[in-house]
């Protein structure tokens, strides 16, 4: 599975779905890529980025995603404990502030590679941005696969406990993941962290959750005391700079990639794999 060719099909539908002809759309993506740049280099202090306009959900799966669905399938790739997780006929996988879909386009490269993988993945994405839900509904649909895939799409608000304080079947999953999220909440800590600890200590016993993000300690701090505090096993705690595995190839994004340019292909991450005791 190339997650490229996959993204351009995806890229299809939300240019499409960009309002104004094609040089008003090929406006409008690039102010959001330049955007989406600026606003991540002030994550720290602020959060002003909504993904509800079209171009900003079309810039960022273009320019972050595959970069990052790659990131989750080298850390399944290379732990011991997710290789052995995905051997089991059914798996069920929570991936909070999932909407972009990097969580589960880096499971399902995994899947698609060799034997005596999975045969059914059953994923809920949780995310603040109810536009995300279209991208990923018909996954099944784009891949050629002997795995069965069930994507539900779940709107929570993690600042806001009425948000989240009903839902509780996606605590079941075996996986949780976290992927450049609590980056884009840190500004918001003081509100998001009741979600947090909720989260940590309702997961069921036995279940792991993989975090990656950028590399720097006021993000993987804050995620290292909440694994402390809630007593999670600790199995591999990384920071590394990783790139891009040679088997994808930004060409394949075709004339969005002649219109658009540069894609992320290396990143300097801090991940952590943990499991709940």
């Amino acid at each position: 599975m190339n997650v490229f060719q996959l993204i351009h099909t995806v890229l299809d539908e939300l240019y499409a779905a960009i309002p104004g002809s094609d040089i008003e759309k090929d406006d409008a993506v690039k102010k959001q890529l330049t955007a989406l740049n600026d606003g991540y280099s002030k994550l720290s202090v602020k959060n002003n980025i909504t993904y509800t306009d079209p171009a900003t959900r079309f810039a960022y799966i273009y320019r972050y995603v595959t970069s990052h669905s790659n990131l989750v399938y080298q850390a399944i790739s290379s732990t011991t404990e997710l290789v052995e997780l995905f051997k089991c006929p059914k798996v069920n996988v929570s991936c909070v502030g999932g909407g972009p879909g990097s969580d589960l386009l880096g499971i399902l490269k995994y899947l698609s590679f060799g034997k005596n993988k999975c045969t059914n993945v059953r994923c809920h994405l949780l995310d603040g941005e109810n536009a995300w839900a279209d991208a990923w509904s018909d996954v099944d649909q784009k891949l050629a696969s002997q795995c069965t895939i069930s994507t539900y799409f779940l709107a929570m608000n993690i600042c806001e406990a009425k948000s989240w304080s009903l839902h509780s079947k996606y605590l079941n999953a075996d996986l949780i993941t976290m992927i450049y999220f609590m980056s884009e909440i840190y500004s918001r800590q003081k509100e998001s962290q009741p979600y947090f600890e909720h989260l940590f200590q309702r997961a069921k016993k036995g279940s792991l959750f993989l975090y990656i993000d950028n590399n720097s300690g006021m993000f993987f701090d804050w995620f290292d005391q909440l694994a402390k505090t809630s007593g999670l096993d600790v199995l591999r705690k990384e920071q590394e700079k990783m790139g891009m595995p040679p088997d994808e190839e930004k060409k394949d994004l075709g004339k969005y990639f002649e219109k658009f340019g540069p894609v992320k292909l290396d990143a300097n991450v801090a991940y952590r794999i943990c499991r709940k005791l």
